[in-house]
């Protein structure tokens, strides 16, 4: 052997051990049939999230030797579902390069309605939680939440939505409740509403809710927030019409009358907050930023030492939640158990 190859064999140090490769285990593409629509997707994405697909996968081939979905002539076919709720789920098991880069990630409200149906149905709970989330983002009135918190078990929104319903003043045009919620209900809700309408108010003001749907501009009285909001101090997400995630601190001069007296007709009083004192529930701490306000309405800033505060969406005082309960009870405790 000559030198130079000597002096390279010595320099060849040993790899040590090979390592072995690892394998993504994505399992080809399936194909369903929902209405008269065939989809193409992961077939591991299913799988991956829901025990139900998971063991329809591990069956074995038919008598015929055939195997549903391997192709478009033989999709799986999914009935008593929409194409456009499966469509939907899609979007989130499968998100486009887009949305991964920009970090966005988009659906219409039909659209998670759609998701929550099916990881309902299928046991996605991941996707339900997610769903449920997106969806409190949005403005959903009382008859909604009781809707959709009755048909997919969500027993917050069942809740609330009661809550909202037997206190609300004025309640919701009755044909609409009716062909939202079913006869039986409404008469129940109109009931428990003429039960607390019959006790005794306490003399004075009373605050039994705050919402950021209730924050007003001090010009024109609109409302000055249309979109959840995270609070500043937790990130939490603070949907408009949840009464049950601020407070007002003690100790302080939270709200206040601004009286306005005209030359002529009768006065007028506003209710104001300042927004120094509304405290996040999550966290215990200054929910909303201290800056100003400008009105979608009428375009003039407001100081947030110096917001409206909405008539008519106080609601939620103990005794209409304690009859919602007397009512309703069991069923939530059978929804808040659905995702335990």
């Amino acid at each position: 052997m000559s030198t130079a190859s000597h002096e390279f064999a010595n320099d060849v140090t040993s790899p040590g051990p090979i390592a072995s490769r690892k394998r993504t285990q994505w399992g080809g593409i399936i194909f369903f049939k929902v209405e008269e629509s065939v989809f193409e997707a992961p077939r591991y994405r299913f799988a991956e999230h829901s025990d139900v697909f998971d063991a329809m996968f591990r069956l074995p081939a038919g008598s015929d030797g055939n195997v549903e979905g391997r192709d478009e002539d033989h999709p799986i076919v999914l009935e008593g579902y929409q194409a456009a709720h499966f469509e939907a789920m899609l979007k989130v098991l499968c998100p486009t390069i887009d949305d991964v880069i920009s970090g966005t990630f988009k659906l219409e409200k039909d659209e998670w309605i759609g998701v929550l149906n099916l990881s309902s149905r299928w046991i996605m709970k991941k996707i339900r939680s997610f769903a449920i989330g997106e969806l409190s983002k949005f403005s959903l009135n009382p008859a909604e939440k009781v809707a959709l918190g009755r048909e997919h078990k969500v027993a917050k929104w069942f809740q609330d939505g009661l809550t909202e319903l037997v206190s609300g003043d004025p309640i919701q045009p009755l044909a609409e409740l009716k062909s939202q919620l079913g006869v039986e209900m409404v008469c129940t809700i109109l009931w428990i509403q003429n039960q607390t309408l019959r006790k005794p108010h306490k003399e004075g003001l009373v605050l039994t809710g705050l919402t950021l749907s209730m924050l007003a501009c001090w010009y024109c009285k609109a409302a000055i927030l249309n979109s959840s909001q995270n609070c500043v101090s937790c990130a939490q997400v603070i949907a408009l019409d949840d009464r049950n995630a601020l407070y007002l601190a003690r100790g302080t001069t939270a709200l206040w009358i601004d009286p306005y007296i005209p030359s002529s007709g009768p006065a007028q009083a506003s209710i104001c907050v300042n927004l120094q004192s509304v405290m996040c529930r999550n966290c215990s701490k200054l929910a909303l930023a201290c800056v100003e306000y400008s009105c979608p309405s009428c375009s003039n800033n407001n100081s947030y030492r110096w917001l409206s505060l909405l008539p008519g969406k106080l609601v939620g005082g103990d005794d209409d939640i304690q009859m919602v309960l007397d009512e309703f009870g069991d069923e939530i405790a059978r929804y808040k158990s659905f995702d335990q």
